[in-house]
């Protein structure tokens, strides 16, 4: 055990901590092996000390189920498995098979002929590494997250992509990476969204420790990074996941309700004390074994909700009178009860609880475990404004939450003739009332992938792209890039084609430098306004708007001061921000209401040459001051034109 858990019960570590407990645990002296395995009738360990012999080292079980063996030598970076049977008389068949360990922090693997396959335990070794850097040594607002997968981003090794991380994306300013899932998969081609092991990195760029140093090079250069985790489902496979572990299903639920058919996957039986324990834990593991910074909980619709892609009836409807007190309350802390007309049913009939449940458990966990690990609910439906709020406030206890749907909307408007837009539709998108900290994601992998195409391609030219991105950035919340976007990747995302990193640098075509400018600057204001450092949806009021001329504005608050001051020293880190949705100028000069007034100055104009070339309109200064003397600011406004305001400090 840690040095720092000893004063820890055995209980709150099994529960807290399992990786501590379960698992190969190796000293000077010996190796200790513990798996759970209740319903088996017999486990031994093979390794390559016992020649793979599986009566050579039988294990010992105890009354919780745990099978434990002591090996009186110092096994570290040795491959083992576990032999497991099942001779009890429900099986048509005895269950007899080499299972890799639940806790293994890597896998050996070795390829055969015809595509055959064999993964390995790993005895690992959590002190070998020697941080430097283990945690970011700052909070996570402001926060723009860049998305990658690892091997389209530079298919080598955890530490070449570090250098690539810090070089690239570093020197483009964005704070967080987010990794999509870094775990062992037996499957590339699924984006590693099919784990097979969670708790192992993916072996494909090297080890465990070279994962850490991934990490602490990139908290060595103010780079946070965050990882995508599916905590609702995993791989149907026996030889690199966790399916039938034990001849049963231990990890999964039994039968249809534990088979996804969209993913073709096991779902994990999260109502089970031992899993649930098992995937709280890979939270806390990642936190204080691998230093990592955050998580963006994948699929977070498919935990919470039974009709999640299945039809209408295909699943188990809750009786609403039977429901539980305890569940209500819960239920209706984080938004409530609604009748679906269309579906002809109500949400509480078709809501997992378990999920609901295991969630606020997770995130009560986090908040003694690791409580500056942040959380993002990637969750698609939004039926529930509150899964972003402590759980001492009766939320499930997320960080951020991460509205998949709203960039179908955005897409779908911006197809939209601009003759025919109405400014209340995008208005609608990023003004709301949640009390929620939102990821305001432009792009992820998902809206490049499956049939859909990058933004360039889609809208066909970088200069509404450009106002997007400024959108994006001076909205409240966290902005996020899909890799490739800072540079005008085009096509769609797959995992056999890298980044055309063609596009960077000397060899980039002007429009390529152009878009890489605005993340670059946007990046910068991030980082030095306090207004953009405010995630909170408070920090953003509407102000005004002209559907004719199709053009809206808002105010980014510097405090929590608001219309209440015209007091200019209470205004002095405020944004005003102007967006032009048309290809064509405003001819009547805008009006834009001001908190206060004064000198403003121009922080960002999304037509300045430096991002769409050069045009009629743009061959001026495009940061000038304007004096205000009353409360309103009359601009025009040229084509695409994003346009932030911030007063000058005399």
């Amino acid at each position: 055990m840690k040095k720092e858990n000893q004063q820890l019960s055995l209980e709150v570590i099994k529960r807290d901590y399992p990786y501590q407990y379960f698992g190969a645990h190796a000293n000077e002296k010996e190796t200790v092996f513990r798996v759970y395995a209740p319903h088996a009738t017999y486990v031994s360990l093979i390794r390559d000390g016992n020649g793979w012999n599986n009566k050579a080292e039988p294990m010992t079980l105890n009354a919780e189920g745990i099978w434990e063996i002591t090996i009186p030598e110092k096994l570290t970076w040795t491959e083992y498995k576990y032999y497991i049977e099942n001779t009890n008389n429900y099986l048509e068949t005895p269950y007899k098979m080499a299972r890799i360990d639940p806790f293994s922090p890597q896998l050996a693997v070795t390829w055969g002929v015809g595509g055959s396959r064999n993964f390995n335990s790993i005895v690992g070794n959590p002190s070998h590494f020697q941080w430097t850097n283990k945690h970011l040594n700052k909070g996570h607002e402001p926060m723009s997250i860049y998305e990658m997968h690892l091997s389209t981003f530079h298919d080598g090794n955890y530490r070449e992509i570090a250098h690539k991380i810090v070089d690239h994306v570093g020197y483009m300013g964005f704070t967080h990476v987010q990794i999509m899932p870094p775990f062992q998969t037996p499957i590339h081609s699924s984006w590693g969204y099919l784990v097979g092991c969670p708790y192992a990195i993916y072996e494909r760029h090297g080890t465990v420790d070279d994962f850490k140093y991934l990490v602490n090079y990139c908290h060595q250069h103010g780079i946070g990074v965050i990882v995508d985790i599916p905590l609702g489902f995993g791989v149907q496979d026996w030889d690199c996941g966790l399916a039938s572990y034990d001849g049963t299903d231990i990890y999964h639920h039994h039968g249809a309700k534990g088979w996804n058919n969209q993913w073709q996957s096991r779902v994990y039986n999260i109502g089970d004390e031992y899993v649930k324990n098992y995937l709280a834990g890979l939270c806390t593991y990642l936190h204080h074994e691998l230093g990592i910074d955050g998580a963006r909980i994948d699929a977070v619709s498919a935990q919470i909700f039974y009709d999640y892609d299945r039809g209408f009836w295909d699943w188990p409807k809750n009786d609403k009178e039977a429901i539980p007190l305890e569940n209500w309350d819960l239920f209706n802390s984080i938004g409530g009860d609604r009748f679906f007309e269309d579906r002809g049913y109500w949400l509480s009939e078709a809501v997992d609880f378990a999920g609901l449940l295991f969630l606020r458990d997770l995130h009560a966990r986090l908040n003694h475990t690791a409580p500056n690990f942040i959380t993002i609910a990637e969750e698609s439906r939004r039926v529930f404004p509150r899964l972003a709020c402590p759980v001492s406030e009766g939320g499930l206890g997320f960080t951020y939450a991460q509205n998949m749907g709203e960039m179908h909307r955005i897409r779908k408007y911006l197809q939209i003739p601009v003759a025919d837009r109405k400014i209340e539709h995008i208005e609608i998108l990023i003004h709301n009332n949640s009390a929620e900290k939102m990821v305001n994601a432009m792009n992820t992998h998902d809206e490049c992938a499956n049939g859909k195409t990058r933004l360039i391609t889609e809208l066909g030219s970088h200069i509404p792209l450009i106002g997007l991105a400024a959108l994006c950035w001076f909205r409240p919340g966290a902005p996020m890039i899909f890799q490739g976007d800072e540079f005008g990747e085009e096509g769609w995302f797959d995992v056999f084609h890298g980044l055309n990193w063609s596009k960077t640098g000397v060899n980039a075509a002007l429009h390529e430098q152009q878009i890489a400018n605005n993340f670059y600057d946007l990046n910068k204001l991030l980082n030095t306004e306090p207004a953009l450092a405010r995630h909170d949806i408070k920090s953003m009021v509407r102000n005004g708007s002209n559907n004719e001329r199709k053009w809206f504005s808002f105010i980014r608050w510097g405090s929590d001061v608001g219309f209440e001051s015209n007091n200019p020293e209470d205004h002095k880190d405020d944004i005003i921000f102007v967006r032009n949705e048309t290809p064509h100028p405003v001819e009547c000069k805008a009006e834009i209401y001001l908190p206060c007034s004064g000198e403003y100055k121009v922080i960002y104009n999304s037509i300045d040459q430096r991002y769409i070339g050069v045009h009629s309109y743009n061959q001026h200064d495009p940061y000038w001051t304007i004096k205000i003397d009353g409360q309103f600011m009359y601009i025009d406004l040229h084509p695409y034109q994003n346009i932030a305001f911030k007063q000058v400090q005399g």
